[in-house]
């Protein structure tokens, strides 16, 4: 927990004290310039603005997953594929509990993983049908007696 302290610098006196959540800490990827100053990190305190920051986040992942799913989906992806991305939305589902938790709203949080496990249960269907299809053409293509 943390906290900001207002002091009224003419009265010497402190005026009030909010205490605030753990704060947000960004690592900016910025490209060094001449000239420019350097940040290490950013502390976002406002609720508000770190709600903002992390759907921003999971909405970018959210998309890219979407994208790779529907690919697979198609047919252009193979059974390796399905499983990088269901690798990768568990591991998605883990960043949203073990970061997010502290900084979103549960129903927000319920309904990021609804839509991962929408996703996820799309994939293992489409893997499940897959490998019923190679089995089946296994089987027919065998030799008969």
């Amino acid at each position: 927990m943390s906290y900001i302290i207002h002091k009224d610098e003419k009265k010497k006196k402190i005026v009030s004290v909010v205490t605030i959540s753990e704060p947000y800490i960004m690592k900016p990827k910025l490209k060094k310039r001449q000239g420019m100053l350097e940040i290490a990190e950013i502390k976002v305190v406002n609720e508000e603005i770190i709600k903002t920051i992390c759907q921003t986040k999971f909405d970018r992942i959210f998309k890219r997953l979407t994208k790779i799913s529907l690919e697979i989906i198609d047919g252009s992806g193979n059974e390796s594929d399905g499983v990088m991305a269901l690798n990768e939305i568990l591991r998605t589902k883990e960043v949203i509990l073990d970061q997010y938790r502290q900084y979103m709203s549960k129903l927000e949080i319920k309904k990021m993983l609804k839509k991962l496990t929408f996703l996820e249960e799309q994939i293992k269907n489409y893997l499940v049908n897959l490998n019923y299809q190679q089995q089946f053409l296994g089987q027919e293509q065998g030799k008969s007696r």
